[in-house]
């Protein structure tokens, strides 16, 4: 009974029906969209990404100061220490900030393209 006067108390004050309906109205959650399948990291994508590096680990990771250089290292050991990051498993300043910000495909053609620098 309370609620039927709390209603007609609300329509009476400038509700509408139609609102109210709208209101209370229990619709399903909607679905979540499947995630689109990734596309594949391109050549092309991977080096755009590996060149990003350089810029503090040097031209082809030969770094020319304190940051360690990437020249030399296996695809596999980077993936490694680009996840670590990526986790925190890695204490970083700088890198874990990079690392968050690719995909574990990004980071593997990443490492790919970078450690063919022979």
């Amino acid at each position: 009974m309370q609620t039927v006067k709390s209603v007609i108390t609300w329509i009476v004050l400038g509700g509408s029906a139609a609102t109210l309906a709208a209101c209370t109205t229990t619709k399903p959650p909607a679905e979540k969209p499947a995630a689109a399948p990734a596309a594949p990291i391109t050549a092309a994508a991977a080096a755009n990404m590996g060149s990003n590096c350089f810029t503090c680990h040097g031209p082809e990771g030969r770094s020319p100061g304190s940051i360690p250089s990437l020249h030399g290292k296996t695809a596999e050991s980077l993936v490694k220490t680009l996840q670590d990051f990526k986790s925190g498993a890695r204490p970083s300043t700088v890198m874990a900030r990079h690392a968050k910000g690719y995909s574990d495909a990004e980071i593997a053609a990443i490492a790919k393209y970078i450690s063919s620098f022979k």
